[in-house]
C-alpha cells in the first residue's frame, strides 16, 4: 500500500533512504525547474534544490500537510532560498543552463520549433520577475491561484492581476511570431 508523504517524511528523517528517494523522485524536477527559473543558473538551481530537501529533513515539522501540498511547500522554500541568496551573495549567471533537445520531424520543422521555443523563452524572461514567477507556477507547474499566492506570499487577487498583466505582455512580445504563423 502506498505511503502518504507524511509517512515517507517521518521514515526519511529516521534515516530510511528509500523513503527519502521516493520523496525526492516525486518532487525534485518541479523544485529544480522553479529554482532554475529564478536563478537562470544550473549550479545555483541544483544547490537550491538540494537545500530544499535538506530543509525538509532538518526540520520536518516546518511542513504542515494541512496547509499545503509538499510540492507547493518545497517550491516556497526554493523561493525563500533564492531570496536569501540574492540578499547575501552576488548573483551568478550561467548561459549553459538549457540544453537543446532533438525533435522528431524534418530539419526545417525542427528549426521552426526551436525558434518558437526560443522566442517564448525570451518573452517569458523579459517579464518582470514577479509576473514571470506567477506565469511559470501556473502554466508550467499547474499550481492553483491559492497555491501560488501562498508561495509568493501575496493575495490570490494579486496573483490573478500578475497573470493577466503577464499574458498581455506576452501577447505583445510574441505578436511577431503570430504574424509569421499567419503568413506561412
Amino acid at each position: 500500500m502506498p505511503k502518504t508523504e507524511a509517512e515517507l517524511i517521518r521514515q526519511a528523517v529516521r534515516g530510511d533512504r528509500t523513503a527519502f528517494e521516493s520523496l525526492y523522485e516525486q518532487h525534485w524536477k518541479a523544485v529544480y525547474r522553479f529554482a532554475w527559473l529564478l536563478t537562470n543558473s544550473v549550479p545555483d538551481a541544483e544547490d537550491i534544490t538540494q537545500e530544499c530537501f535538506l530543509a525538509l529533513m532538518r526540520k520536518p515539522s516546518a511542513f504542515d500537510p494541512n496547509r499545503a501540498q509538499l510540492r507547493t511547500w518545497l517550491i516556497g522554500v526554493a523561493r525563500n532560498q533564492h531570496l536569501y541568496r540574492r540578499r547575501h551573495q552576488a548573483c551568478r549567471a550561467d548561459d549553459d543552463a538549457l540544453e537543446t533537445c532533438e525533435l522528431p520531424g524534418s530539419f526545417e520543422k525542427d528549426l521552426i520549433r526551436m525558434e518558437r521555443a526560443d522566442a517564448v523563452r525570451h518573452a517569458v524572461a523579459a517579464l518582470p520577475p514577479m509576473q514571470r514567477q506567477a506565469v511559470y507556477l501556473f502554466e508550467f507547474e499547474g499550481l492553483s491561484i491559492a497555491e501560488i499566492a501562498a508561495i509568493l506570499e501575496i493575495e490570490p487577487n494579486a496573483v490573478k492581476a500578475r497573470l493577466y498583466r503577464a499574458r498581455e505582455q506576452l501577447k505583445r512580445l510574441l505578436a511577431t511570431l503570430r504574424k509569421k504563423d499567419h503568413h506561412d
